[in-house]
């Protein structure tokens, strides 16, 4: 089984930026369970800006402020920190710890996308390295940056075709109701169309949230990947999800399985400077979920000097986005080909995302 584990910056550091090393041990001896038993694992580790903040109070005596500069700096300073941790803790067990630092950059071109893939296979197919990544928030500003690490985990667990994305917290699973009153009941079971309760609002250490990971996880639901929310400080929560099925926390229940293609870009709708807009005939086509693939005549305009493996938002002549897909050919070729009869086609269905409720709203 392929399974992908996000931890936060709030389950394995303290308030002020110190690392819980018993709990981060922890991690490190259940992810090991899992790959002896035949698991290929990926732990996506926040912590680094948090981490970083603790470092520069206690040894500068400096508080950093919220700024874009300053969170980058910190970055800087916690994430060496935060992976001179799991590297030790690997080694004391016989095993490495490889780090993948990431961006939306990273995930806007076929060849970007593949090299990191092919790391991620050769990775995980090494039985004593455990693979960890984390958004590279030393250079992730504005649009480049992920809402946060659960969004980067899901493009993460549909890139390598996971069976499972665990999003490991400090809460127990989603509730009802904020789990502060006495009267909030635990959801064990959310399917795609339930209607969800308020999840407002963020952990103190981390950009992200119930909200977040309840996005992550119905969005994975539509790959067809399960996801489980639970708190980590549930005693093997690791291995007890994976190897013994256990009733714990929240499990999102996904739709029919598709294939790892369809499924990262049905799950990266990260932006991207390229785009095209298609006329309102391809629009109805695309919105009846037949299998169409994206050729010239159905396409108006064409926006950014993209080549052939970039990643291609898809437009509707509202200027609302309805999908994103991967071009076959540049920007001049297209545009030669705008609007004519008898060229190839521009997007292959295989590599072509849709969101149907975008269409049919349109």
């Amino acid at each position: 089984m392929r399974v992908v584990i996000k931890v936060g910056s709030q389950s394995i550091l303290s308030a002020d930026g110190k690392p819980l090393m018993d709990v981060m041990t922890s991690v490190i001896d259940q992810i090991i369970l899992l790959q002896k038993k035949g698991h290929k694992v990926v732990l996506v580790s926040s912590g680094a800006v948090a981490l970083g903040r603790g470092i520069a109070k206690k040894i500068l005596n400096k508080t950093y402020t919220s700024g874009v500069a300053e969170k980058q700096l910190l970055a800087s300073l916690g994430q060496p920190q935060l992976m001179t941790i799991y590297t030790k803790l690997c080694e004391e067990r016989g095993y490495l710890a490889s780090q993948l630092l990431l961006t939306k950059y990273d995930f806007q071109t076929k060849r970007s996308y593949g090299n990191i893939l092919r790391l991620l296979q050769k990775s995980l197919d090494q039985e004593h390295i455990i693979t960890i990544i984390n958004e590279n928030d030393s250079v992730a500003v504005d649009e480049l940056m992920f809402t946060d690490n659960d969004e980067l985990s899901g493009i993460i667990a549909a890139q390598i075709g996971a069976d499972k994305l665990l999003l490991l917290t400090t809460t127990d699973g989603v509730y009802d109701k904020n789990p502060i009153e006495s009267d909030a009941k635990l959801i064990p079971i959310l399917k795609l169309n339930d209607v969800l309760p308020d999840t407002s609002g963020k952990s103190s250490l981390g950009r992200g949230g119930m909200s977040s990971k309840i996005n992550t996880a119905r969005k994975m639901a539509r790959t067809g990947i399960m996801t489980h929310i639970a708190t980590l400080n549930h005693k093997n929560i690791i291995p007890e999800l994976i190897l013994n099925n256990a009733e714990i926390g929240t499990k999102i229940i996904p739709e029919q399985k598709q294939a790892s293609r369809k499924k990262f870009l049905a799950f990266n709708q990260a932006y991207s400077e390229y785009s095209i807009t298609v006329n309102w005939g391809l629009v109805k086509v695309l919105a009846k979920h037949s299998a169409t693939s994206i050729l010239p005549i159905g396409i108006e305009k064409s926006h950014g000097e993209f080549k052939r493996g970039d990643m291609i938002e898809i437009l509707n002549p509202d200027g609302i986005k309805i999908g994103v897909g991967v071009a076959k050919y540049n920007a001049s070729k297209l545009l030669e080909f705008i609007g004519g009869h008898n060229h190839p086609e521009f997007i292959h269905y295989d590599y072509l995302h849709i969101d149907y409720d975008s269409c049919i709203t349109s």
